[in-house]
């Protein structure tokens, strides 16, 4: 049977059942198996209260296997199945994931003797996602046990089951996890997983490998940013030495972003002539848009614009996951400030021009 692992992973099963099914018209364990399986690849619903009928008649079923066939193998995949199929439905009640519960059932499966070496491994790999749960929901802080207990499945999971790149995901949440409490512990852990046989993995090790070590650079030297403009200019703050300047992530699309520009204005308009220059990185997609509201608005600074959106190389670069996010960059290239915004910005500006 295909084995569903939910925690985290999936938000939709493909199952369509029928209310109440009579499962003893399955006489034997490999008739019923069958049906499960027909059941689980049938594309689904995505009416709510149809989706939970089919999963509580999905869990029906794999209890009637469980129960009936006691000492089938594939009662074990049934049972791996059941109860995230169960944690799902808990869920969508309201009523938090049972950790305890879900890894119990995960380490019974994994060492059970009749079990299948794919159900053992899908079974420890829901082991270590619950781990990380617990790991992850620790806040601003690392619980050292948590941690341990995740990296203890990770090394298990790594020496029994050499072949299987799944434990690459956890290891690249882990990295995620760890890049603001533990960096160098999370760029080892980047710089190990670029080189991951999972391709999406190593994808994403290399993207957060380059944003790590961009941003503990940031105030340690001065900030390197060239780019060409969307006016076609070339742009180099290394030329503005000597200025202050507003690097401003934004966006059109962002109302927070449009309410603080006219602060943003002001203070351009006041201290421009002093030696304050602003660059604007857009995250915006329309090029027009961007044109047509930085002259509306009177932003005569340089735009970088790329047309990414979120993916914008140069706030993926640094890390930027949230706008408007402002930098101000003092006379000798170095960031001072971050987060500058409201009224405030313009006092800031004057007490660098001051230095």
């Amino acid at each position: 049977m295909k084995r569903v692992l939910l925690l985290g992973l999936v938000t939709l099963l493909p199952v369509w059942l029928a209310c109440g099914e009579d499962w003893s018209q399955y006489k034997t364990a490999d008739e019923l198996w069958s049906r499960l399986q027909t059941l689980q690849n049938t594309p689904g619903t995505t009416d709510r209260t149809r989706y939970e009928e089919q999963l509580n008649a999905l869990s029906s079923g794999l209890w009637e296997f469980e129960t009936r066939f006691a000492t089938d193998p594939r009662r074990w995949d049934a049972k791996l199945v059941r109860v995230q199929v169960e944690d799902t439905l808990a869920r969508m009640s309201g009523v938090s994931t049972d950790s305890a519960a879900l890894l119990a059932a995960a380490k019974e499966i994994a060492g059970a003797a009749d079990a299948s070496l794919s159900v053992k491994s899908d079974a420890r790999f829901l082991a270590g996602k619950i781990h990380l749960q617990a790991l992850t929901s620790s806040g601003a802080t690392i619980d050292p046990a948590a941690r341990a207990a995740v990296e203890a499945d990770i090394a298990q999971f790594r020496k029994d089951y050499p072949g299987d790149t799944r434990t690459d995901i956890i290891r690249v949440q882990l990295a995620m996890f760890l890049k603001v409490r533990d960096p160098a512990a999370a760029e080892s852990m980047f710089r190990e997983l670029g080189n991951s046989q999972n391709i999406r993995v190593a994808a994403v090790a290399q993207q957060e490998l380059g944003t790590l070590q961009a941003t503990q650079k940031l105030g340690k030297e001065p900030l390197d940013l060239k780019f060409k403009a969307v006016d076609g200019s070339d742009f180099d703050l290394a030329k503005l030495r000597g200025k202050v300047v507003l690097v401003d992530f934004w966006a059109t699309w962002c109302g927070p972003c449009r309410m603080e520009m006219p602060n943003v204005v002001a203070a351009y308009s006041q201290y421009h002539k002093a030696g304050f220059e602003i660059v604007g990185i857009s995250l915006d997609q329309s090029k027009e848009k961007l044109v047509g509201y930085t002259q509306q608005a009177g932003m005569t600074w340089p735009q970088y614009f790329d047309g990414k959106g979120w993916a914008n190389d140069i706030s993926r670069r640094y890390g930027i996951n949230s706008i408007p996010s402002a930098w101000l960059v003092d006379k000798k290239g170095y960031i001072r400030a971050t987060e500058v915004r409201g009224a405030a910005l313009a006092g800031q500006v004057k007490a660098l021009l001051a230095e």
